[in-house]
């Protein structure tokens, strides 16, 4: 320890020979004390408030611009941001915090402000950018695939879905930016859609959300963070990603900042050719070609305490399902096309008041349209004619308006701070398979939470929102958030939540019928309505200089479901029928632990356990753990920095258990018996991901590449029919699409 510091005092004292006194700031790590290269600096002067963006070179240095004592706020991915005052012509050593468990990652999630993590009264997991880049993900299912208690399903031609805490995607609330995403297929957004070269990072909420979000956050809350450039003059990305079984994707983005204005604009090709999993002469592809384009822009206008800020996203998607060859001739087939698109605007306002209160207030509208056009194909003469029938061809279109105002000092320290606000949320179906042709309802809700540090130590949040809806009876909606700080490194928190969902205007109101599916709709279901427990302990060594951390957190929950809505499937009208209706009773229980740990800068590895029983009836409210289905997960991952050569290898493994799903027993002799529930089973599986990043010239280029789905999974053992998945059949459920090989470059460039 000695020798380490002699060696910096003999590097600090070089410095010093080498700066002079001309302003030059060395920006270095404060547990390695090596420097920090491509650091974001933004220089105000105090008196003029004139603004200076520059950024480190290659040695971690840069030249303070201001004649004038000034403040200078300097960031880099990874780190905590430092803010201090400046001498004009004099040198400095600035120290960046490295964030080694995203616990000092700052959150916006159900705040009214920005805050730390672990500051933070709710259990807030964040995948950061640096995750990101590791795991080489490219959508929203590449990044929650391997985390615990998380389980995405894949279906070739509907995309992927969630289910979290033994509850289906339907139950959690998917946000980009705090907007409600919508466009769900199944009661599930297709995760594939939400593509992730525009976003900075994702906070994940685990248990009921809604006091805050309303609706569809029973098992939780994704808010998918956008980036905003905050400290450059302007900034410029090129992103490529390449697969071999198909994969061609590329992206760009340009942000410009000058003066209270700051805008940007990004967009990108997603490309996949499909895949064969079956070597015959069909021309059916078991995974889809798709095609995709993303567009996204914002403009921000900043002055004093007032912030203004638009933006814009946009989806189109193209989905090829081809037709086998049709008998006697085989001269011709039918091929589909499914024409996905999503369009959101949203305008936002905040205002900084004093003694702390703030007022936040946005709209957004989104549309989002599928349209499905089949098309026969003659193979002789290689024409295409749109099929005109009934059920071949189809467009449905959902609108959403949302509205959101907040006012409080949550965040404040104080003894006592609040947070209250109003939501409006409308929502309309249009199509011809909608009953009536179209079909809307809204919601007026407003709810406030109060937040009571009675010490340092010690908050209580309680929290009530009252909805009135235009289809269903009005719903109290209470929660209360604790959480306890014996010491620096230590923290609990324990929460009890009512949740609800509300039947969505598809399971009311839409038959979806194709060659692979029927779905009925059922205009007398129920909201789902639920009560929440949970428990987490958070310990935490990550708050010294010392150079070896360990995180280790334990939660347990428990949910109590009323209701269910489930997609049932209809033995009496054949097999490939289904309809969605109320299960009385369904329950989850479970829990996870989770160990991290780091030998900063070049080691860390991670070990993740996780359980969810599953319980439902017909009959009975609830029963001993005996009647749990439980399912089980296990993730390891870990990455090492080679020395010398610059190059960090990530590896990351998690082995999926048995896993359970409900079913209705339509059988009268054995309903009685088993509270008129039947069980199909998906096998287990383990996956394994490899990748190796190296960064050059000066953290501007990075190169990426590896394996995924090292262990070749394609379909994994079904049995039983799965009702809350129809694109599960008896022969097998679709996990991946084979190993393959990737490889990636990334470059930016910023001033």
């Amino acid at each position: 320890m000695n020798k380490f510091i002699l060696i910096f005092l003999l590097f600090y004292t070089s410095l010093q020979t080498t700066f002079g006194q001309n302003g030059k700031i060395l920006v270095i790590d404060s547990k390695s004390k090596e420097p920090i290269p491509s650091a974001h600096a933004c220089f105000e002067e105090l008196k003029t408030n004139k603004k200076h963006y520059q950024a480190t070179d290659k040695n971690g240095i840069v030249i303070n611009p201001s004649t004038q004592i000034s403040e200078v706020a300097i960031s880099f991915v990874g780190y905590k941001n430092v803010v201090d005052t400046l001498q004009p012509n004099k040198d400095y050593i600035i120290e960046l915090y490295p964030q080694i468990f995203d616990l000092d990652q700052v959150i916006v999630t159900a705040s009214l402000t920005p805050q730390k993590a672990d500051k933070s009264i709710y259990n807030v997991k964040v995948i950061d950018s640096r995750k990101i880049e590791l795991k080489a993900a490219t959508n929203l299912s590449d990044i929650l695939k391997d985390e615990i208690n998380f389980q995405v399903n894949y279906d070739p031609a509907l995309g992927s879905s969630l289910k979290l805490k033994g509850l289906s995607g339907n139950n959690v609330k998917i946000l980009v930016d705090g907007v409600p995403v919508i466009g769900r297929m199944g009661g599930n957004i297709d995760l594939s859609q939400l593509n992730l070269y525009n976003v900075d990072h994702v906070e994940v909420v685990e248990g009921p959300m809604s006091v805050i979000y309303g609706s569809n956050a029973l098992a939780g809350a994704i808010n998918i963070i956008t980036k905003e450039n905050l400290h450059s003059t302007y900034t410029a990305s090129i992103n490529t990603y390449i697969e071999n079984l198909g994969t061609y994707n590329f992206d760009a983005m340009v942000a410009y900042k000058k003066g209270n204005s700051n805008f940007s604009i990004a967009g990108g090709r997603n490309f996949f050719k499909g895949i064969y999993l079956d070597v015959d002469t069909n021309r059916s592809q078991q995974w889809k070609p798709k095609e995709q384009y993303n567009a996204d822009f914002y403009y921000t206008y900043n002055k004093s305490n007032n912030k203004v800020k638009f933006q814009s996203s946009f989806m189109d998607e193209h989905l090829l399902d081809k037709g086998d060859q049709l008998p006697i001739t085989y001269r011709t087939a039918h091929d589909s096309w499914f024409n996905s698109q999503r369009f959101t605007n949203r305008l936002e306002y905040d205002l900084k008041l004093k003694n702390d209160y703030s007022i936040i207030t946005w709209v957004s509208h989104s549309i989002y349209q599928r349209k499905k056009l089949t098309y026969t194909k003659d193979f002789i003469d290689s024409s295409s004619k749109l099929v005109k029938d009934n059920t071949s061809n189809d467009t449905t279109t959902s609108n959403a308006l949302n509205y959101k105002f907040l006012f409080g000092d949550q965040g404040a320290e104080k003894k006592l701070t609040s947070l209250s606000g109003a939501d409006i949320n409308f929502e309309d179906a249009i199509g011809k398979r909608i009953v009536d042709k179209q079909q809307e309802m809204t919601e007026y809700a407003l709810f406030s939470s109060l937040i009571y540090n009675p010490n340092s130590r010690i908050s209580i949040q309680p929290g009530f929102r009252y909805s009135y809806y235009t289809r269903f009876k009005s719903i109290p909606i209470p929660s209360i958030v604790m959480k306890w700080n014996p010491n620096q490194y230590l923290s609990i928190r324990t929460s009890y939540a009512r949740g609800y969902r509300t039947p969505s205007l598809k399971e009311l109101f839409i038959q979806f019928k194709d060659i692979n599916h029927d779905i009925r709709p059922n205009d007398s279901l129920k909201s789902e309505r639920g009560h929440d427990f949970s428990v987490s302990v958070n310990l935490n060594t990550d708050k010294t200089d010392k150079i070896h951390f360990t995180n280790v957190e334990l939660s347990l929950f428990y949910t109590q479901t009323k209701d269910r809505i489930y997609l049932a499937p209809q033995l009496d009208v054949g097999t490939t029928t289904f309809k969605y209706i109320n299960i009385s009773y369904f329950n989850t229980i479970g829990g996870q632990l989770s160990f991290k740990y780091s030998f900063y800068p070049n080691f860390d590895f991670g070990f993740g356990f996780g359980t969810v029983g599953t319980y439902a009836s017909l009959l009975y409210s609830n029963q001993g753990l005996s009647k749990y289905k439980f399912s089980s997960n296990v993730s390891l991952n870990t990455s090492y920095m080679i020395p010398g050569i610059g190059v960090k290898v990530y590896l990351n493994y998690k082995f999926t258990g048995l896993d359970y799903n409900a079913n209705l027993d339509e059988k009268p002799e054995s309903a009685a018996l088993d509270e008129g529930i039947k069980w199909s089973t998906i096998e287990k599986y383990h996956t394994i991901d490899i990748s190796f990043i190296k960064k050059l010239l000066s953290n501007r280029l990075t190169l990426t590449c590896g394996v995924k789905n090292l262990l070749d999974n394609t379909i994994v053992l079904a049995k039983g029919s799965s009702g809350d998945n129809p694109h599960t059949g008896g022969d097998g459920s679709s996990v991946g699409y084979g190993r393959l090989f990737f490889s990636s470059l990334s470059y930016n460039i910023y001033k």
